[in-house]
């Protein structure tokens, strides 16, 4: 089992340089997000990759992804290569009324907020062409010298970027999803991912799909996968966040996964300041949790990440336990970031001192 006690990991993305990107085209599908000409771009797009691994492994982070550099949007990316979907005329579609739990930074994020309510249409059928992140994993395994994590994007999260005009029943377009997505499950499995990770913020925005769906299919997503699976569950991120309450629906969403046929659920902790009882609802699966509230502008203390870590240890056991940060490094500045991550690789060092556990896993 590659999570073993205390596995220290990012979520998934890591910063991103300035030269590579524009945060707030991040969800833009029209390929604004990125700075590099068109020549240059996936060079560009290699060399972050190898920035990202070089500071994980630096800070000596136990599992390693390739911080999404080669991608934009994490669920829109997933987007390229099923068929049906028509992204040549966009529909703006407001938030739901669910997410609109935390306070958001009104600072110069009306660009990234347009961008993100234009949504493409569904309009025949979808099924996938093939796996989109087959080829990332590829090049972060020929980098990496410690094991790696792949991330997909969720069914339910996925169904809150289309603008469904051909389904006409909610169950049948996420279903539809989750079937293209367990192939892209299935191709990163294949291809030696360590760990898998999907990523599902929409259990969270939109909870009443989640209650209706969310079982059969993340069900449906796993089919017929070996390697371990985790789902993270978020607030959204710290971009346009800087503050979240702590949400009184969080309980039930950690429970609807505790009842799926995953390994573990990876879930936000550190900033909307969550206290371990909240893990009780985890059950008994492994359980990634956000100890860097991404939010701030200042790296945390190793011994602020032992604390949290030490109390959350009165919940779940170190088997299954495994610190993490909160999710969406992308917009960090990369020495804030690698601070953060030294500081939660220190502060897991000193738990392990502390239990006996003096090797690295």
């Amino acid at each position: 089992m590659p999570l073993r006690p205390l596995t220290t990991q990012i979520v998934g993305s890591y910063a991103k340089p300035s030269w590579l990107v524009r945060p707030q085209r991040m969800r833009a599908l029209d390929g604004s997000w990125w700075r590099p000409e068109a020549q240059v771009l996936q060079e560009a797009r290699e060399d972050a990759v190898r920035l990202a691994i070089y500071e994980q492994e630096r800070a000596g982070l136990d599992l390693v992804t390739d911080g999404e550099a080669q991608r934009a949007a994490y669920d829109r990316h997933f987007l390229r290569r099923l068929t049906g979907i028509d992204s040549s005329r966009l529909e703006r579609v407001a938030y739901p009324a669910e997410v609109k739990t935390t306070t958001y930074d009104d600072s110069g994020l009306e660009e990234y907020t347009t961008v993100s309510e234009l949504k493409p249409r569904v309009v025949a059928e979808v099924v996938s062409q093939g796996p989109v992140a087959v080829e990332e994993l590829r090049f972060l395994k020929r980098h990496a010298r410690r094991p790696v994590k792949a991330n997909i994007v969720g069914p339910i999260s996925l169904f809150g970027q289309l603008i469904d005009e051909f389904y006409g029943d909610e169950r049948a377009l996420i279903m539809a999803l989750a079937a293209a997505l367990n192939e892209e499950l299935l191709a990163l499995s294949a291809s030696g991912a360590d760990v898998l990770q999907i990523d599902e913020p929409g259990i969270h925005f939109h909870l009443s799909l989640a209650r209706r769906f969310v079982r059969e299919a993340i069900a449906r997503v796993v089919q017929g996968v070996e390697t371990p699976v985790i789902v993270h569950v978020c607030y959204g991120y710290a971009f346009v966040m800087r503050q979240k309450a702590a949400s009184p629906t969080y309980p039930e969403v950690l429970e609807l996964l505790a009842d799926c046929p995953i390994a573990g659920i990876s879930l936000e902790y550190e900033q909307p300041r969550h206290e371990p009882s909240l893990l009780k609802h985890c059950g008994q699966k492994h359980v990634i949790v956000g100890l860097l509230d991404l939010g701030t502008s200042e790296a945390e203390t190793a011994g602020h990440v032992a604390e949290r870590l030490r109390a959350a240890l009165e919940i779940v056991p170190p088997e299954r336990l495994h610190p993490s940060s909160d999710c969406g490094m992308w917009f960090l500045p990369r020495d804030l970031a690698y601070g953060k991550i030294t500081a939660l690789v220190e502060g897991t060092r000193i738990i392990r001192r502390e239990l006996g556990r003096l090797a690295e896993p």
